[in-house]
């Protein structure tokens, strides 16, 4: 029988380190369904969601920990997702930076119940202006009762000076 679960790896990247962790796991029998990597100034993180025979689960875990010791792994059990989401959807958002900003935005999408596939926040100080400027690059996925349209006008709440613009 087959078992899923997810994995997230945390270290320093090295050359070829990620191949050599999928080669240990194509070696034990397992097989990444999907995975995502984030590299930031030499640091990594990987998740993937994992398959493999139930009785070689064990085994492949000991193996990456002992053979990968000098990285962190952390496992969680894969929960198939109940909620019907749309397309993706990719949306830019501008406005002037305050505390607080990235946190009452997760909320809202949080609330929305929406899934975040990906998410890059940046802060610039624009001298210009004398002001920093929050900006934040967004790919998601809308449950079906959820309109572009409702996200957006949720979203024009967190500043009086936002911008949105939704990728077609």
């Amino acid at each position: 029988m087959q078992h899923k679960f997810i994995t997230t790896v945390l270290g320093t990247l090295k050359p070829n380190l990620l191949q050599s962790l999928a080669q240990v796991s194509r070696e034990m029998g397992a097989s990444w369904e999907t995975s995502k990597v984030i590299k930031l100034d030499g640091q990594f993180v990987a998740m993937m969601r994992v398959m493999i025979d139930s009785d070689k689960e064990v085994a492949l875990k000991q193996t990456l920990e002992q053979q990968f010791s000098q990285l962190t792994f952390v496992y969680a059990e894969y929960a198939h997702e109940a909620i019907h989401l749309s397309a993706e959807c990719k949306l830019t958002l501008d406005c002037n930076d305050r505390s607080g900003l990235t946190h009452d935005m997760n909320e809202i999408l949080n609330d929305l119940e929406i899934s975040v596939d990906h998410q890059e926040c940046y802060r610039v100080q624009v001298t210009s202006l004398g002001k920093t400027v929050y900006s934040a690059k967004l790919t998601l996925r809308l449950p079906e009762n959820v309109t572009i349209a409702l996200l957006i006008s949720q979203l024009e709440t967190l500043s009086d000076n936002i911008r949105i613009e939704v990728a077609e």
